[in-house]
């Protein structure tokens, strides 16, 4: 007697066949699972989530986390399309944060970082997101270079980012 397997039968039986040859990849949240990461990446993280918990609490210690040397650039985007890039040394910068952060807690003027990536550049890291003003309710490309400063620490060497008025 010969079987003749119907289609339906022979889908099952190759799902069968792949499903125990084909090792099963961990799933969370509908992302796979997390690859082994560098240790560059790993600080990198580290420094990300930090920044985001320091940022979110307006706690101006975020300041810290500038080398001194930072690099901050800003592209401002006006409503009639043109735009201005505008550029100032770290020290400046942390300052201007810890005169704005008090006014941007009480206007609960928060940002929400998404697609965040990490970029491994030799010793530093590219780490790009989109950041969402929720005040102000528009998304921006931010991009953030982080390493080592000179003493070792990790921080960020360069901030760049859109803003609208």
């Amino acid at each position: 007697m010969r079987l003749h397997p119907t289609p339906a039968l022979l889908s099952a039986l190759l799902l069968a066949l792949f499903a125990t040859t084909v090792p099963a990849v961990p799933v969370h949240a509908g992302k796979p699972a997390k690859a082994e990461v560098s240790p560059q990446e790993a600080k990198a993280r580290a420094l990300f989530e930090q920044f985001v918990r320091l940022t979110e609490a307006f706690d101006p210690a975020i300041t810290d986390l500038y080398a001194e040397t930072a690099k901050i650039s800003n592209r401002r985007m006006f409503p009639d399309g043109t735009s201005r890039e505008m550029s100032m040394p770290a020290p400046s910068y942390k300052t201007l944060l810890r005169q704005v952060l008090p006014v941007a807690k009480e206007q609960n003027d928060l940002d929400r970082y998404s697609e965040v990536r990490y970029i491994v550049e030799g010793d530093n890291v590219r780490i790009t997101a989109t950041r969402y003003s929720v005040m102000k309710d528009y998304s921006a490309p931010h991009t953030l270079l982080v390493g080592p400063d000179t003493d070792g620490t990790w921080r960020i060497l360069e901030e760049s980012g859109e803003s609208r008025p």
